[in-house]
Parts: structure tokens; sequence; C-alpha cells
């Protein structure tokens, strides 16, 4: 981020959740910026994931910092909010490849409307990217979960089914865990705020829209590893999946 994305969002984080991040000063963020953005064109040719990966890691920082209080970090809200970022990234990463073929953005969903006048997106493509992939959501999740000692894995087609039978009603989106586990707001307030904030850091870092949802879910996977000392590997994955399955449905425009 440059100085300028920095001071938006910390503005933007804190009319959200009504915290005042702690400034951080990075020094001759420019040049810093154009150096990385040289050093990563050139390493990717090694190893493609790299934008990925320091991206995942400026993202995780950032978000990390801002709701960082007291010295303390909220991880329910840390994972709400990267497991909502995420489930979208998916979505959005299939609008922006179809734009790249200049076809329709909703050519690669199977659009669902409700009697409330919302549309929600499916497909094929889009389940690949949140579970069947090999950096999928999922995947990615799921390793780290499993890397940190989670013992009970969430049932990914309940979760599935349970959002697609509460479509369109006050339900959808709303995370089910335990009360003592809720983040400070619902995921797609999270989503509606930080998306376009930090999609301009996601570009810059990831060119190739296919990982964007790479670059969130190696995010997410620091979030559940550090966080492993604090709460249970086990429900951090759930948090992330109640999250992202139904934010990757969402018509964010028109949200």
């Amino acid at each position: 981020m440059n100085e300028g994305d920095i001071c938006m969002f910390n503005k933007i984080f804190e009319k959200l959740t009504g915290v005042k991040p702690t400034p951080k000063k990075r020094p001759e963020l420019d040049a810093i910026d154009q150096g990385m953005a040289n050093a990563i064109k050139k390493q990717s040719q090694v190893d493609p994931l790299i934008g990925a990966k320091i991206g995942a890691k400026e993202v995780f920082n950032r978000l990390a910092n801002a709701m960082e209080r007291d010295g303390r970090v909220h991880i329910e809200s840390l994972l709400c909010a990267l497991g909502a970022l995420t489930g979208y990234s998916c979505q959005a990463g299939l609008r922006a490849q179809a734009h790249i073929l200049e076809v329709p953005e909703d050519s690669a969903f199977n659009v669902v409307g409700t009697t409330d006048g919302k549309k929600y997106f499916f497909g094929d493509l889009l389940n690949q990217a949140i579970v069947g992939a090999e950096y999928s959501v999922w995947a990615l999740a799921g390793g780290a979960a499993q890397g940190a000692g989670a013992t009970e894995l969430p049932d990914l087609d309940e979760i599935f089914g349970y959002n697609a039978s509460v479509l369109g009603s006050e339900q959808f989106g709303i995370p089910r865990i335990p009360a003592d586990h809720m983040a400070a707001i619902l995921p797609l307030d999270y989503l509606k705020t930080l998306w376009p904030v930090l999609l301009p850091t996601v570009q810059r870092y990831c060119p190739n829209p296919t990982h964007w949802q790479i670059l969130y879910g190696l995010a997410v996977q620091t979030a559940i590893t550090e966080g492993r000392n604090v709460i249970n590997p086990s429900v951090a994955l759930r948090i992330i999946m109640e999250c992202a399955i139904p934010m990757s449905k969402v018509d964010l425009a028109n949200a």
C-alpha cells in the first residue's frame, strides 16, 4: 500500500469498527513499492506464486495492525474478515478473468435471483475455487488448520446446503459459530468496506487474477497458524468456511 492507501484504510476501518488503528510509519513508500514490484516480476520466473506469498503478508499485517487494540488482536474478527475476503476473491477473480477475455463478467456463473430482488452467484468454476482446486480456499485453510492441530473439520456439504436453504433471508451470511467466538461485525460488513480498499494492493502483487484467492488463502493460513494458541484451529477453520462460502455468492456491487 502507498501512504494514501494506508491513510484511507485506517480511516475506513476506524469508522467501521470504532477502533482507531495505531499508525506505523514506513519510509520511502513509493521507492519500496516500485522496488518490490520489480523484484516480484523477476522472481516470478522461478516461483509463479511469489507475488501472492508477499502480498499475503502485506494484507495480513495490514489487517492485524488495524485490528490491534491494547496490544491484542481479536482473532475471531480477523478470521471473519479474512474468510469473507477470501471467499469473495474467488468470485472476483473469475469476473476479472472474464473481463480480460472480453466476455460478460457473469458468464462464469449461474445467477440466482430471490424474491427480495437480490442476486447470488453459483457455478462449478466458483465451487472449484472454494473447495476443489489445488489452491482452493479449503485446501489452504484446511491444510493450515490440520497443521496447527485441528482434529475436527467442518462438513462443507452441510455449509453449502444450509446457505442455499437460507438464500435471500436474514439468516444468509451469518456465521453459525458459538457466541463466544463471534466477530465484531458480520462478514458482509467487512467485505463491503475492506474489499475495495485492499483490491489495489492485491492487484499490485497479483496482476494475474487467478492468484487473488491464493493471496487471501495464504493470509488465512497465517492467521490460523499464528492464532493457534488463542483459538482452537478447528474453530478457526469453521469461522473461515462459514464466512467464505456465503460471501463467495453475494452481489457485492449491489450489497
